[in-house]
């Protein structure tokens, strides 16, 4: 029985060409293409490092292509590239791929290897696709291992206001009673490896910045609590180490890889549904030693933010009692926004820092993970924590995953976080 197939999510294939040129009015509302154009030739590297694998099947959890352009002329290149990393090519829809998959029905069920593989269309989710899924699970009963694999997370570790709710809860239903082995995933742009149960979901990316450090997740997130039934095995940031998955399937032992340019892991379950171990965890760089000297040589910063905001602004952020500008605008809980530091306010950082938040005026709104990022002049770069608070204010169905463990805010209601370098001495 022993077979091996590899997992890709999120290329966002895209070419410059025939795009929207003009400049927009601010880094914080760019769009995304002008960086993603510049990350095409990661789908050339990443197709020669998953065909020496001699993988069996290669599957795409979605966002094939960013759409926007020349969507059918670069989903046939992104497909004419994919198409020689494996024999076999599958593709679970994403949200960018557009009306390009949607001749006729995009999900599907098959078998390999004793195993059970089954593909969800996220998109067009409805009453027919959930029977489809309960009937593939339900006759999976005699099969070796149940594969499901989908666009968005069920579980979330960062970016905690995505959510995908109706989706989620029926899918998770599901996969929990029929007692399915692995669930991957995309979506996110973050990658993550997690327990839940005896379920396995594996979030991954290949957008990113190839030749960046990797980055861990914890870095800009408020990882949510673990449990008993929850565990976070490893988590790369957005933007940070694209790759894949390979898996190899034995008669007892199964063995996932996570593969960047530059880095790789290894999670083993000995047996099915036994306990994963990691054999190979991610390699960080270490974090680096800081004096509170090392503040006199910042010049220029910034705060991060990760909000989701519904309607009217009118938000305020004031660092040390110097005001920064309002939270940036953000339809959804999506990471790349940033506040600038004016001078003044560099000049008041310290050890710990106070940041003050009028929320919006919204009667819909989320936000949380505030960080102050600093490059020194020396080449380094001096990070805070991320405050671990989550605020939602309203209801929203994408909320709903955060929403029980976030504090409830009013519109405008004003709170205090402390912002710290834990690693200065």
């Amino acid at each position: 029985m022993s077979f091996r197939f590899a997992v890709i999510g999120d290329t966002h294939f895209c070419l410059a060409a025939g795009r929207d040129t003009r400049i927009a009015d601010s880094f914080a509302v760019e769009p995304d293409y002008r960086r993603y154009a510049g990350m095409a030739e990661n789908l050339e590297r990443l197709g020669a490092m998953i065909a020496a694998e001699r993988c069996e099947l290669l599957i795409s959890t979605g966002d094939l292509i960013e759409g926007g352009g020349d969507d059918a002329g670069e989903e046939r290149v992104a497909l004419e590239v994919l198409g020689k990393a494996a024999p076999a090519f599958f593709r679970a829809p994403g949200t960018h791929d557009g009306g390009l998959a949607r001749a006729g029905r995009a999900y599907c069920a098959f078998d390999r290897g004793g195993c059970r593989f089954i593909l969800l269309d996220y998109t067009r989710w409805n009453a027919e696709q959930r029977e489809f899924l309960r009937e593939a699970l339900a006759s999976a009963a005699g099969a070796e291992r149940i594969f499901v694999f989908g666009h968005p997370p069920l579980f979330l570790w960062g970016r905690h206001f995505f959510d995908s709710p109706l989706f989620r809860e029926e899918v998770g239903a599901l996969l929990h009673r029929y007692r399915a082995d692995f669930y991957f995933c995309g979506h996110t742009h973050n990658q993550a490896v997690s327990r839940h149960g005896e379920l396995i979901q594996v979030a991954g990316a290949a957008v990113g910045y190839a030749d960046g450090e990797t980055v861990p997740l914890e870095r800009y997130h408020a990882l949510p609590p673990q449990d008993a039934e929850h565990c976070f095995y490893w988590g790369i940031a957005e933007d940070s180490a694209p790759g894949f998955v390979v898996v190899e399937v034995e008669e007892e032992r199964t063995v996932l890889r996570w593969r960047s340019f530059h880095n790789s892991a290894r999670l083993e379950l000995p047996a099915r549904r036994a306990k994963p171990s990691v054999i190979e965890p991610p390699v960080f760089p270490e974090p680096g030693e800081f004096r509170r000297e090392d503040l006199n040589q910042v010049r220029c910063g910034w705060l991060n933010t990760f909000s989701a905001n519904k309607g009217e602004n009118g938000s305020l952020l004031t660092l040390n009692g110097v005001e920064l500008g309002p939270i940036p605008p953000n339809l959804c809980y999506a990471g790349r926004r940033y506040v600038m530091l004016p001078e003044r306010a560099l000049y008041t950082l310290d050890v710990e820092n106070v940041l003050e938040i009028r929320f919006p005026r919204s009667p819909v709104f989320a936000a949380g993970s505030f960080s102050l990022e600093l490059p020194l002049l020396d080449g380094r770069i001096l990070r805070s924590a991320p405050s671990p608070e989550l605020f939602v204010c309203g209801e929203c169905p994408d909320f709903r995953f955060a929403a029980e463990r976030a504090r409830r805010v009013s519109p405008g209601e004003r709170v205090t976080l402390r912002l710290q370098f834990p690693s200065m001495r």
